[in-house]
């Protein structure tokens, strides 16, 4: 049996309310900030590596499980609807075992399904895999959004910087794929190596200091889901629908226009796709620097009205010159765009997980619709056509970042 002074309480309270107390309560905080700040990070590296692994894999999966177009697209559908299931699953798990448990189990996903790819299994696990890694890659988008908004505030500085290493991440695991090819060994050593990185989140996760209370709104809302009365969720919803739609299918569908209707070389065509992203790299930095300084409604706006010029341009032009400038200018045009939408619909997001998953999930479908719905022109009409109607998607994301600005949350 433990004795406890009332004394030595009564002494621990006033040194807590002393000037001396409450620095080191406030450096505390700030160094919970920092921490979080780089697990945020940390997470999003892995998640963006595993995102773009998978589609840069797609053709040695095809090749060794011997799978047709249609199989193959089969692979991307599996991963995106278990992106797309949590949405209605991420939030409410937080809600009932804790963020922390919940960032765990993402990491675990993580390092076991690419785990699994690596070890060439049959067909219906590889499925399963890639499954648990859509699971892995929505909840960790879902949640450490969440959790970046609320320690930061809203702040679109630190947001843009955990997006960025999204961005480094999608770079960088096309490249460990193509350098292992280079190499002349396999393809799968990139994705154990991968692997190997996402079971150092789950050691990582365990001692990140992950508030697991949240603000009275939050604890209410769960309870008469609030947030549903409220007509900007699906605003937000409709942007992120749109936007990732835009991005995924602009970025799959490049090579394709280039090679087959520009003409380019497959190399050159290659380049501007990786420029793609160096420009939205280059863009999230800049933001992450820039960004407390502008204005979060009137800037999603600038950036859909430079997506809607770029992608005008590269459906017009022709020449090599214009048609870089173009790909350039899309990357940096959506480079922060993302990240921007989380800004805007912070008042959200730190309240409660479901609507923070609501609004990411969307997201998740159009990443998975959109490139379908060019696909299904450009097999019908030309590829012209399916990029025709990826720029009519960046009109309608246009219209509604106008009615954002126009009515913005204050």
């Amino acid at each position: 049996m433990v004795l406890i002074c009332p004394e030595r309480v009564r002494r621990d309270r006033e040194d807590q309310m002393t000037p001396g107390g409450m620095a080191t309560q406030a450096d505390q905080t700030a160094q919970n900030s920092r921490l979080l700040q780089f697990g945020c990070m940390a997470f999003f590296l892995v998640n963006g590596a595993l995102v773009l692994l998978t589609s840069s894999l797609l053709v040695f999966l095809m090749q060794d499980y011997n799978l047709t177009y249609d199989q193959g697209g089969l692979l991307l559908t599996i991963q995106a609807v278990g992106n797309i299931a949590t949405s209605f699953l991420s939030g409410p798990l937080a809600l009932r075992i804790g963020r922390k448990r919940t960032l765990i189990l993402a990491a675990l996903g993580f390092s076991l399904s690419l785990g699994l790819v690596a070890l060439a299994p049959p067909l219906w696990i590889l499925q399963l895999a890639l499954f648990l890694s859509g699971l892995a890659w929505g909840t960790c988008n879902n949640l450490v959004n969440f959790i970046i908004v609320q320690v930061s505030g809203g702040h679109s500085g630190r947001i843009s910087r955990v997006h960025t290493s999204f961005s480094i991440g999608a770079f960088l695991a096309p490249l460990l794929v193509a350098l292992a090819v280079r190499l002349g060994i396999s393809w799968r050593w990139p994705v154990a190596l991968i692997a190997v990185a996402a079971a150092g989140l789950v050691v990582l996760a365990v001692f990140l200091p992950i508030p697991e209370t949240g603000a009275a709104g939050e604890r209410s809302g769960a309870k008469n889901n609030w947030y549903l009365r409220d007509w900007r969720l699906y605003l937000y919803m409709l942007l992120l629908f749109l936007y990732v739609g835009i991005e995924t299918g602009f970025s799959g569908w490049l090579v394709t226009y280039l090679t087959g209707h520009r003409h380019l070389d497959p190399s050159a065509a290659q380049s501007l796709l990786s420029g793609l992203w160096i420009a939205m790299i280059a863009g999230r930095v800049l933001v992450s620097v820039f960004g407390h300084r502008l204005n979060k409604s009137r800037f999603l706006l600038l950036e859909a009205i430079g997506a809607v010029l770029a992608a005008l341009l590269l459906i017009r032009a022709s020449q090599p010159v214009f048609l870089a400038l173009a790909v350039f200018g899309l990357g940096l045009s959506l480079s922060a765009f993302y990240g921007m939408v989380i800004v805007n619909a912070s008042h959200l997001v730190a309240e409660s997980p479901v609507a923070s998953g609501l609004i990411m999930g969307l997201g998740g479908l159009g990443a998975s619709l959109m490139p379908l719905l060019a696909g299904v022109f450009a097999a019908s009409q030309g590829i012209v056509a399916g990029l025709w109607a990826l720029f009519t998607a960046a009109l309608c994301l246009l219209a509604l970042t106008v009615v954002n600005a126009l009515f913005p949350h204050r």
